[in-house]
């Protein structure tokens, strides 16, 4: 998840991006990762296998989307070579010289229906119809699901918290005379032995950046919280632990806050809604407004000033809204974005997938825009 130096070692390596998923625009907007190392003859961040003897070694040009419409004659089932694929620990980069253990190809019942089988004496036993047996395997075989983000939409961006309490554990030092300290370094940690803290424990890295106001009643939200990476302790002493930043999204500070390392799940989805730019028939579903970005030039969304860091954004960016559980929003709902105009019809802006759910906001990724995407612009949660 460490960003420095990305553009160098994306040039170093020749790294290929992957389309986001379920998207029309397969522009994702994802930084590569930066901790290469040497494996064989080429680079790579990932700890690949051994290839086997029908694996296939990535080229440069390739991308999951091309290989998925060569492999498996759709782009769109991507992720089934992903899933093959696990040691690729983040699907938006591959990379020349690893290796790909090919899926096989979704099983097709060719026009007619299956070849006729025989009874235990050869008698012909007669098969139904073919079109019972494609109505039949339709309603046993549902259609896949397809991630609608992965683990870099929300291990590096963040919430919106109602409530934040500082944390009881924090950094409270580092094994390095650099004033800010990323993935690869060691940390002393404010709690130890005494107070629980074990061996190979991980935390996440979280800050409150500022308090988010709402761009159009100018209320208070809440307390912008941006998750910064994760730490694994490798020694306790009484009061005091050792650890390692084994991930990170942007350099972590003294006093940055920990917390108990809980993984995120990811939403998946069988399809997306279709977009419709002018059709503008409300769909019946809560509104509410776009109220902050994740910037993906800084990874706390502001600014130094402590303002937002971007006043727009489009496809692949994470955007956060004021509908959260209260009206029943879920992780892997789908939300039309719009403008209103007057008296004119609205204006469809384009589709946010939900990624988690909060008190009052949720935390989503625009997964299709026609047009910019400024705070105060609309959502409606598609029914």
């Amino acid at each position: 998840m460490k960003r420095t130096g990305a553009v160098a070692v994306a040039l170093l390596a020749g790294l290929l991006v992957v389309p986001a998923p379920i998207s029309a625009d397969p522009a994702s907007g994802h930084r590569p990762p930066s901790n290469l190392k040497l494996v064989g003859d080429h680079w790579t961040p990932w700890n690949p296998p051994e290839p086997g003897p029908s694996d296939y070694i990535i080229q440069k040009g390739d991308t999951l989307w091309d290989l998925a419409g060569q492999w498996l004659g759709d782009p769109y089932l991507w992720p089934q070579i992903w899933d093959k694929n696990r040691y690729i620990l983040d699907s938006h980069w591959i990379y020349p010289g690893d290796p790909l253990v090919v899926p096989g190809k979704p099983t097709v019942v060719p026009p007619g229906g299956p070849p006729p089988a025989e009874g235990e004496e050869g008698e012909v036993v007669e098969e139904p119809p073919a079109e019972e047996v494609e109505e039949a395997e339709a309603e046993e075989l549902p259609p896949p699901l397809v991630p609608v983000g992965d683990p870099f939409d929300v291990d590096c961006s963040g919430y919106i918290s109602t409530d934040h309490q500082y944390s009881e554990l924090w950094v409270a030092g580092r094994d390095t005379e650099r004033e800010h300290v990323a993935q690869g370094n060691v940390i002393y940690l404010s709690k130890g032995r005494n107070q629980g803290i074990a061996p190979g424990s991980e935390w996440r890295v979280i800050r409150k950046a500022r308090d988010v106001h709402h761009p159009v009643t100018g209320d208070t939200l809440g307390a912008f919280i941006v998750r910064l990476g994760k730490v694994r302790v490798l020694a306790v002493q009484d009061n005091t632990s050792t650890a390692l930043i084994t991930d990170s999204c942007s350099d972590v500070h003294m006093s940055d806050e920990l917390v108990t390392w809980v993984e995120i799940p990811i939403p998946a989805r069988s399809y997306m809604p279709p977009f419709d730019r002018y059709d503008v028939t409300p769909s019946g579903g809560p509104e509410g407004y776009v109220v902050a970005f994740k910037d993906d030039d800084n990874s706390l969304g502001w600014d130094r000033r402590g303002d937002m860091g971007v006043n727009v954004v489009g496809t692949g960016h994470v955007i956060y809204v004021d509908l959260g559980d209260e009206a029943g929003i879920e992780p892997g709902d789908v939300m039309t974005i719009f403008r209103p105009q007057g008296d004119l019809p609205r204006m469809n802006l384009g589709q946010t997938v939900v990624l988690t759910v909060e008190d009052g906001t949720s935390t989503t990724k625009v997964s299709y825009s026609v047009q910019e995407i400024h705070p105060g612009d609309r959502v409606e949660l598609i029914r």
